[in-house]
């Protein structure tokens, strides 16, 4: 009896290994990826966020916002509308002009941006307030 239950549990955890079915005695594989004849020609197909990333950073005055501090963002980062990739760019407030990272917010341009507490304070910016920036592509 012991050994008739462990084959049962033997046989039963090699039935999960393949697709195998009995016919005669004999077991007959059948193949699970169809062969590549019946596939026909495979060709790549152009991926629509492929597109969007070989898109040319913007250079030159990109326009104004306001901004929001997001104590989240990490380093020298604005995410704004006014660029749809990431790409560098500099912010500026009052005379000060500081090198940041451009990264896209898709919301409307008008609904202002999000900086980062590092970049707010290196442009001298009131961490309590919601100062408006000049923004630049580089």
């Amino acid at each position: 009896m012991r050994e008739s239950l462990l084959g049962l549990m033997v046989a039963s955890l090699l039935m999960g290994c393949e697709d195998v079915s009995f016919q005669g005695g004999k077991a007959e594989e059948q193949s699970v990826v169809p062969d590549t004849a019946e596939l026909g020609a495979i060709r790549p197909v152009a991926r629509s966020d492929v597109n969007a990333q070989r898109q040319a950073a913007i250079s030159g005055n990109l326009g104004e916002t306001v901004a929001t501090l997001v104590e989240t963002l990490p380093g020298l980062t604005l995410k704004t509308p006014l660029v749809t990739m990431r790409q560098a760019g500099s912010i500026q407030f009052g005379a000060k002009r500081l090198n940041v990272t451009l990264i896209p917010l898709e919301s409307a341009e008008a609904s202002g941006s999000l900086i980062s507490l590092e970049a707010m304070e290196a442009i001298g910016a009131p961490v309590t307030g919601f100062p408006q920036l000049t923004v630049f592509g580089i």
